[in-house]
């Protein structure tokens, strides 16, 4: 069946990868009608690297690039541009930094047109390029495993009509919630893993550092999310930490080292389905697992904390604004012609200065 695709690709600070993305898109064996690249306040001009790339290279294209910026700063409002944006009766989302088939697409298509679903997923594939980057991913995805993951989706567009645009404002977690509309409406996703995707570089984290501020980053933004209590365990688990300390010393030691050996072996072991890691590095592995999940659950507590604070504390004082859930009626080209030019224009197009161009620096 011929489908007219929107791809949505939101990207911040990208510019050493994004050439790469683009390159990919615009060589897929079924190519989109349009792939949509929405700002998330880049701060690297990678704005500057896409409009350059599309100025040289659209005409080597079926695909029409566009290039948009409407002062989000988030990957769920950025989407959430792009699905607004979009004149075709199906979407698909795709991330920077990502390696992907050029039969990615086409893949989704076939498998949407031999089952019985509403919408198709991909999976990912982590490896990680150091030892903190492969204990993060053995804690939390799972090392050398396939996960369904969000990027490479391929669905109607007014499936978004039913759920709702992602959480505004989300820089995790949005995924997770959406999921999770799906699941209470019936809404049937497949899992298609014949499409994987890999990343470029660093997968998760390069140092502790980073591990640690990426942690409170992405916990803060998962409180508040109806149905998704995980956040509020490493709460509760704390709260139980203190509990056996304040008891008694032999406790508070008893739970941590029942802890540890949790963290250190059990939940990489869970999480990745299998003990690759310890066989193929077995001194990474047992010496870095404890010390990544001690770091990971310091950050996660931290940032759960500050979303309880700014989702259920500070939102008491004030009222809860959020942008329009709802979901514009598709129009088609023809219809749109006037007002799409308002809305955005390729590189070298100098009549007006529309919200793209609005950059901050």
């Amino acid at each position: 069946m011929n489908r007219k695709i929107t791809i949505v690709i939101p990207y911040h600070n990208e510019r050493e990868s994004v050439e790469f993305t683009l390159e990919q898109v615009g060589a897929q064996t079924l190519p989109a009608e349009t792939a949509i690249l929405v700002n998330s306040s880049s701060t690297d001009h990678t704005f500057d690297v896409i409009n350059n790339w599309i100025s040289k290279n659209q005409h080597r294209f079926q695909t029409k690039f566009l290039n948009v910026f409407e002062n989000t700063d988030n990957p769920a409002s950025s989407k959430n541009v792009g699905i607004r944006l979009a004149r075709t009766e199906w979407l698909a989302f795709m991330d920077c930094g990502q390696n992907f088939d050029a039969d990615w697409l086409a893949k989704q298509v076939s498998f949407l047109d031999s089952n019985d679903v509403n919408l198709v997923s991909g999976v990912v594939y982590l490896v990680g390029e150091n030892w903190v980057d492969r204990c993060a991913v053995a804690q939390t995805y799972g090392y050398k495993i396939y996960r369904p993951c969000l990027p490479t989706t391929l669905l109607k567009r007014d499936i978004f009509s039913k759920t709702g645009l992602f959480l505004e404002g989300r820089r995790s977690g949005y995924d997770v919630a959406w999921l999770i509309k799906l699941k209470k409406m019936g809404i049937s996703r497949g899992i298609n893993e014949n499409v994987v995707i890999h990343y470029i570089g660093i997968n998760f984290a390069s140092n502790l550092t980073q591990l640690f501020k990426k942690s409170i980053l992405y916990a803060k933004p998962s409180s508040d999310i109806e149905g998704y209590w995980t956040p509020y365990l490493y709460v509760v688990g704390f709260i139980v930490s203190l509990g056996a300390l304040a008891y008694s010393t032999k406790v508070g030691v008893v739970v941590f080292l029942a802890y540890l050996a949790t963290r250190a072996l059990l939940i990489p072991i869970l999480k990745s389905k299998n003990a690759k890691l310890f066989r193929e590095h077995p001194f990474q592995a047992l010496l870095g697992l404890g010390i990544v999940g001690m770091v990971l659950d310091l950050g996660k507590l931290i940032g759960t904390l500050q979303g309880i604070f700014h989702y259920h504390i500070a939102t008491v004082s004030r009222a809860k604004v959020q942008a329009p859930d709802e979901l514009p009626a598709i129009k088609m080209d023809s219809e749109v012609a006037a007002e799409s030019s308002n809305q955005w224009q390729l590189p070298g197009q100098d009549k007006r200065e529309p919200v793209e161009q609005q950059k901050r620096n």
